[in-house]
């Protein structure tokens, strides 16, 4: 068994075991861990068949009994009895093994979800590039949901099935081996059947994951999207978007619709049902079998009837799940390129931070970084300066090892940055981005976020510190206010300071700000800046910002151009001996003034 999560950025506390080479073998693995309970639930199933199929026995000598006039009062009381016994007895079996079965498949859809969130979290950015949340959303909820019914009804009902022919089929060996001859050829017949429509329902199941995958990501899109829609009066053509998936969707469910009204195993039920019963009459009139056995027979072939009729919805349940399980195996082993690394380098960053012929690219073959090579010092404030598209937060990125390079080494403090635990890493890391993300909680469980665990008056500091403390102070419930999601209760201006209050609060040795403050004023900005200086003295700071008085004080400043270093040192340096940053410059102050 493979582990799972064995090469990912983020390892749960419980690490689920599981083979993920088929969806068959995947579903079979988590069954395995409750083996105690699905296997004797089975049981269960063949027991109460054995019950199911005796009572045809009883009837058929209460039957014989009355035709021959030899059936007592005392007689038919306890076959009555005996009945009676059976169906309660049979009642209180099947009650416990539905019990057991949907007990196993309860758990699995807990365990499955569990494995798959945890698989996601664990993603690197490049997958997570490459998804769309509502397809996300829809295998981690949906197609995780149809792997419970897959386990009941699903396979709960494929496998009474199955039982409920063997079982009839050894009671009417019992009676007499000549009357199989029907019901083999109905059961060969029907096999073929179920096959042929199993391998045309396949593919349709898949199709049918797939068009809802698609509803729920166009879905998921528009509603993140809706001030987008709004501003641009396109809800008509969202809408006929909407409709043209629901549509596909609704194609795919006739093509199963139609698959299933071609089921027609229940015809051959019932002509098995006629010729089933001449021949049992020529051997009552060959005098092979009584006329006992006669009804005892015509009853069990009747307690075929669920199991062909069921296998119908069954085989369906249990397709849609396999195609489930096949989408969410796809998932967990997508490949991802970083490591968590758990038994890494773990150390307190001193800030002696290397570039060696990097080149990255978040595509292959376009390259957005190319052979940069710097070094930064402990304790130095850099700036990170050029046009849009230069690569300026592609080097935090890497720095923070949201992405590994395809060329060269980053070494942090003298170790490559592979070889660090990422824990210890990021934990002493903090990134506020110009476009913040902030969870539909209070603002103090945001600012909470990189440390869970500080105390409120640590949180109130670090507001103070980002200017956000008085602002938060008017508002009803103070820390306590819920901000929606997205943050979309507050400005772009409150929500960078809550990010610098989370980010300060982490009291971390090395701060990344990509233009973190572009929605503050400068006089805020610069507020700000002297406040947390003063905590950050003596630890790494980047910045990528517009703001001429940020850039001139840094320590280190290295220009950029189409992902290549053309400028690196300091202010008065670059002005005199770089004529590209002394545009770069020269715009920068029209911008301000």
């Amino acid at each position: 068994m493979a582990t799972v999560l064995d090469n990912t950025e983020f390892k749960p506390p419980t690490t689920y075991r599981s083979w993920r080479s088929s969806p068959y073998l995947y579903v079979i693995s988590h069954v395995l861990k409750y083996w105690w309970l699905f296997i004797p639930a089975m049981f269960l199933q063949i027991f109460f068949a054995v019950l199911q199929s005796s009572i045809p026995r009883i009837i058929g000598q209460i039957a014989g009994g009355l035709v021959d006039e030899t059936l007592t009062y005392s007689d038919l009381g306890t076959l009555s009895l005996s009945v009676l016994v059976l169906g309660v007895g049979g009642g209180l079996v099947l009650l416990v093994k539905n019990w057991m079965i949907e007990f196993v498949a309860q758990r699995i859809e807990r365990n499955t979800r569990d494995e798959l969130y945890s698989s996601i979290l664990g993603k690197s950015l490049t997958f997570h590039d490459q998804q769309t949340i509502g397809d996300l959303m829809s295998r981690a909820a949906a197609d995780v949901r149809q792997l419970n019914f897959m386990i009941n009804p699903g396979f709960q009902l494929v496998f009474q099935a199955l039982v409920g022919i063997i079982v009839p089929f050894i009671f009417i060996y019992f009676i007499d081996p000549q009357l199989l001859l029907v019901p083999v050829i109905f059961l060969i017949s029907f096999a073929i059947a179920l096959r042929r429509y199993n391998n045309n329902l396949t593919p349709v199941a898949w199709q049918q994951r797939m068009a809802v995958s698609r509803i729920n990501s166009r879905l998921n899109e528009t509603i993140s999207g809706m001030s987008l829609v709004r501003g641009n009066t396109q809800e008509e053509y969202e809408r006929e978007i909407f409709y043209k998936n629901i549509d596909e969707f609704k194609k795919v469910a006739i093509r199963q619709g139609v698959l299933q009204g071609k089921y027609y195993p229940l015809l051959l039920l019932g002509v098995a049902t006629l010729f089933s019963f001449v021949h049992a009459v020529f051997l009552v009139n060959s005098r092979v079998i009584t006329f006992d056995d006669l009804i005892t027979y015509l009853l069990l072939i009747q307690l075929l009837r669920f199991p062909t009729f069921i296998n119908i919805f069954a085989i369906t349940v249990l397709t849609m799940g396999v195609a489930s399980a096949e989408r969410i195996t796809h998932l967990i082993n997508w490949n991802t390129e970083i490591d968590a690394n758990t038994g890494g380098y773990a150390s307190e960053i001193r800030g002696d931070i290397e570039f060696v012929n990097v080149t990255f690219g978040y595509r292959e073959g376009v390259p957005v970084l190319k052979n940069l090579n710097f070094r930064v010092k402990p304790g130095q404030v850099v700036a990170l300066v050029g046009m849009t598209g230069s690569g300026k937060s592609t080097i935090t990125k890497l720095l923070a090892r949201l992405y590994d390079p395809q060329q060269g080494e980053i070494r942090l403090d003298g170790h490559p940055l592979s070889e660090w635990s990422l824990e210890s890493l990021r934990s002493q890391m903090a990134l506020v981005e110009q476009d913040i993300f902030l969870f539909s909680r209070s603002i103090v469980d945001n600012i909470r976020l990189s440390r869970p665990d500080a105390t409120m008056e640590e949180v109130i500091e670090a507001a103070k510190l980002a200017q956000i403390h008085d602002f938060i102070m008017t508002l009803p419930d103070g820390y306590d206010t819920e901000i929606g999601e997205r943050g979309v209760q507050v400005s772009g201006g409150q929500r960078q300071r809550i990010a610098i209050a989370r980010a300060v609060l982490k009291n971390p040795r090395i701060l990344i700000l990509d233009d973190a403050s572009s929605a503050i004023d400068s006089k805020t900005e610069d507020e700000i800046q002297r406040a947390i200086s003063e905590v950050l003295k003596g630890r790494n700071s980047f910045l990528i910002t517009h703001r001429i008085a940020q850039i001139r004080k840094a320590d280190l400043i290295i220009l950029l151009d189409k992902g290549e270093i053309i400028g690196m040192g300091s202010h008065d340096h670059l002005v005199k001996n770089v004529e590209k940053y002394s545009r770069i410059f020269s715009t920068l102050k029209e911008v301000s003034s």
